[in-house]
């Protein structure tokens, strides 16, 4: 029983780390993609992120998990179509990454609507006062098309 437990984990230890590469080499290929002005049909748009952990009394000595803000922006405040949506994001620190589906939350009402929003929440507890590089994956769900957009040197804020 022990020589079979050995062996399977022995196998899973060598699929992680498979996985592990795989993941590193996706990362790299979809740096490539990553653009920091994107164009979609006659829409041109950047991206803007905030992040922070939060570091409040009531946080655990070591601070909250990462929390991730990002915004779609239409450069020219032209709405943005239906049909464009933020899907997921990326954010690079050193040789980690934080993938992380966007949640489904309401967007403010007051925001215009040239922006889209979207936040990540669980992240890792990288920092605070380090530098990041954050991917937004963008689809177009006319073509169900994926695009990439990036905003470099994104620095996670402390809350106290």
């Amino acid at each position: 029983m022990t020589k079979r437990l050995f062996i399977i984990m022995v196998a899973l230890s060598f699929l992680s780390c498979d996985r592990e590469e795989t993941s590193r080499v996706e990362i790299l290929q979809i740096r490539k993609k990553a653009v920091d002005t994107l164009k979609i049909d006659s829409n041109t748009f950047v991206l803007d992120a905030y992040l922070w952990r939060d570091f409040m009394p009531v946080s655990p000595e070591n601070g909250q998990s990462m929390i991730s803000i990002n915004w779609l922006i239409c450069i020219d405040s032209t709405k943005i179509p239906d049909n464009i949506n933020m899907v997921k994001q990326y954010v690079i620190y050193n040789d980690e990454v934080w993938e992380a589906n966007y949640e489904n939350e309401a967007p403010e009402p007051s925001l215009p609507e040239y922006k889209m929003v979207k936040i990540s929440r669980n992240g890792p507890k990288w920092g605070p006062k380090v530098y990041v590089d954050v991917i937004s994956q963008i689809r177009n769900s006319k073509t169900n098309k994926d695009y990439y957009i990036e905003r470099k040197n994104v620095y996670i804020e402390r809350t106290d």
